[in-house]
């Protein structure tokens, strides 16, 4: 059920987006905005800010398409952040952001130590609910370095699963294909509730990672608390998640990376449920990932790519249900300060068979995306989308939308 709290009042969101605009473009030309982070005691401590105001039209609901796990409309969107870093000494700090979301009060986004044991080596060591380092959508700066809108389905897209309810039979499973939005099942947590995306982009995990090299080669680790599909501050299961990545740039421009994590994602509460139900699988209660991401720029020219594999271990289940998230890019200057961009985005699912039919246990979605966007100053951006999704079941199947957006950072 979508909750009142958190419905989208359109003419709100727009009349703010407007207002918004007229306010920064007005005052762009004289940059009277701060052009960059804040400062203070020589240096140790940095402030800094993000804020976007995204209107659409028509509304997503009914089909749900760019609906997240923080139950938000990604293309109606009025988000305001605040981050901040503290140097203690030369070799730890403290780093934190705190965000609010259509108006509601302020969440934990981040907050972890980073500590570099040797001041001549790049090697440091995160805790806290720290920065992901599976894949790398997830790893941008969202307003300085995302050339379009919604977010690739891999990162967004809520699929049937969820971590704290079960299906008892694959046809309750194929009952929720499409319907990641608002699912149900009769074994766990009996209130209806949303899915899990492959990767959320939305919230952070908690845990340790380490990071090491500056050159062409850097590999981080990290042991967090939640998994890819469900990030946690506190565990929920009592298993972790391993999560790695490779990151190789051989020559100017040229980035490719591997990742790859495997952790426990259902909660202990479910289990209960799955007693007597026969052997359960070795996997049974894990999502499994692998990911391969590649970018390259060029002149004007800036092009990427990924592709995620994710696999989740069901009790009741006599298969492992996957789901394959692919998505190409690219963004070209026109001219100093104006930009076209485009992505082609893909969604699919493993099939299972029950009674006398052959389905994908969720339905399979494609995404197009382009749009426009143009610099006010280095720190002002308006970008203007259409993005249109397609899909084999649900209550929708086909829509398009169009979309605006103003994003202003120091």
């Amino acid at each position: 059920m979508y909750k009142t709290r958190q419905r989208s009042n359109v003419k709100g969101q727009i009349l703010a987006f407007a207002s918004g605009l007229m306010l920064m473009a007005s005052v762009a030309p004289a940059q009277t905005l701060p052009s960059g982070p804040l400062s203070f005691g020589d240096g140790r401590v940095t402030v800094a800010a993000d804020l976007s105001l995204t209107a659409s039209t028509p509304d997503d609901r009914g089909a749900w398409f760019n609906y997240t796990d923080y139950e938000h409309n990604v293309l109606r969107l009025i988000r305001f952040g605040v981050s901040a870093s503290v140097r203690i000494t030369d070799r730890v700090a403290l780093l934190g952001e705190v965000r609010s979301e259509n108006g509601n009060t302020f969440k934990p986004y981040a907050g972890y130590v980073r500590v570099r044991p040797w001041k001549n080596r790049a090697f440091d060591i995160q805790a806290g609910r720290i920065p992901p380092i599976f894949g790398a959508f997830a790893r941008r700066a969202y307003a300085a370095d995302h050339p379009l809108i919604g977010y690739p389905l891999a990162y967004q897209y809520l699929t049937a699963l969820r971590p704290d309810a079960i299906p008892a039979t694959v046809e309750d499973l194929l009952r929720m294909r499409g319907r990641g939005w608002l699912t149900s099942y009769p074994l766990g947590q009996l209130t209806p509730d949303r899915g899990m995306p492959l990767v959320t982009a939305s919230r952070w995990d908690t845990g340790v990672e380490v990071r090491a090299g500056s050159g062409p080669l850097k590999v981080s680790a990290a042991v967090t608390n939640g998994t890819l599909s469900d990030p946690r501050a506190r565990d929920n299961n009592g298993g972790k998640q391993i999560s790695g990545r490779v990151e190789w740039r051989p020559a100017a421009g040229f980035i490719f990376g591997a990742s790859g994590a495997h952790g426990a994602y259902l909660a202990d509460s479910v289990k209960p449920f799955t007693v007597g139900r026969g052997p359960v699988p070795s996997a049974a209660g894990r999502q499994q990932a692998v990911g391969i991401d590649v970018e390259y720029s060029r002149d004007q020219w800036l092009a990427r790519g990924e592709v995620i594999r994710s696999q989740w271990g069901v009790p009741t289940l006599s298969f492992s249900p996957s789901a394959l998230g692919m998505f190409a890019e690219a963004r070209y200057k026109i001219w100093p300060g104006l930009f076209v961009a485009g992505r082609v985005d893909r969604l699919t699912f493993s099939s299972v068979r029950s009674d006398d039919r052959t389905l994908t246990w969720d339905a399979p979605v494609s995404r197009f995306e382009g749009g426009l966007g143009f610099y006010l100053q280095r720190n002002l951006l308006i970008k203007g989308a259409y993005q249109r999704n397609w899909r084999d079941g649900g209550r929708v199947r086909d829509r398009g939308t169009g979309a605006l957006q103003l994003q202003f950072w120091l």
